[in-house]
């Protein structure tokens, strides 16, 4: 893949999903590589089952998710076995980020912008006169790059090895999905992007 590629800006009306998947599933294996281990492979059963979750679920109960493993722990691995995934073991990891590189700034909507595809300005929300002076510039919310954005995305994922065996190597399936919440396109809030990963093994090696 070239540089100029994944150095894209990720444009959360009109996203290249395979893309970010790719680069996502790129550095996690890069970083499963180094660690000497197997791998992932994309397993239709779990792949499934992440697709489902991605469809369903709206960002919030993503992020609700992610603070009730265990019962959800056990809604993913009977999906997984409803799908015909027949391994012992599953995991998983949901998260949802802001998709737009914003910095905790304030921002605003504006509906009659035809320049911008999120139609989102960092500062207050200026007025008509405002708006009519020839000096008035706006300063539309800034987008991450392809590259940044799967950088995100796969540190959430690595950084709950805590809890979340991404890289152990008895894990060597897996079903990875995301999307871009709609109901947060258009609106008064930062665009958001959900995932899940889903990983699988006969084992869990220590």
């Amino acid at each position: 893949m070239s540089l100029s590629v994944s150095a894209q800006d990720f444009d959360p009306v009109h996203p290249d999903y395979n893309l970010l998947k790719q680069l996502v599933l790129e550095k996690i294996n890069n970083k499963r590589a180094r660690k000497v281990k197997s791998v992932l492979k994309n397993n239709e059963a779990l792949q499934l089952t992440s697709d489902n979750y991605t469809q369903t679920l709206r960002a919030t109960k993503f992020e609700s998710n992610t603070n009730n493993k265990i019962r959800i722990n056990k809604k993913i691995k009977k999906a997984c076995k409803y799908n015909g995934y027949r391994n012992a073991y599953v995991d998983y990891h949901i998260t949802s980020i802001n998709c737009v590189n914003f910095k905790g700034n304030k921002f605003y909507l504006d509906k009659q912008d035809t320049e911008t595809n999120t139609h989102l300005f960092i500062g207050n929300r200026p007025t008509k006169k405002e708006k009519a002076d020839e000096k008035f510039k706006a300063n539309p919310v800034k987008l991450y790059t392809y590259q940044e954005l799967a950088d995100l995305i796969a540190k959430e994922f690595i950084s709950d090895e805590g809890t979340f065996k991404i890289l152990n190597n008895g894990f060597d399936k897996f079903g990875f999905s995301l999307a871009v919440e709609q109901r947060t396109l258009f609106r008064s809030k930062i665009p958001k992007i959900k995932a899940i990963i889903i990983v699988g093994g006969n084992r869990i090696t220590w």
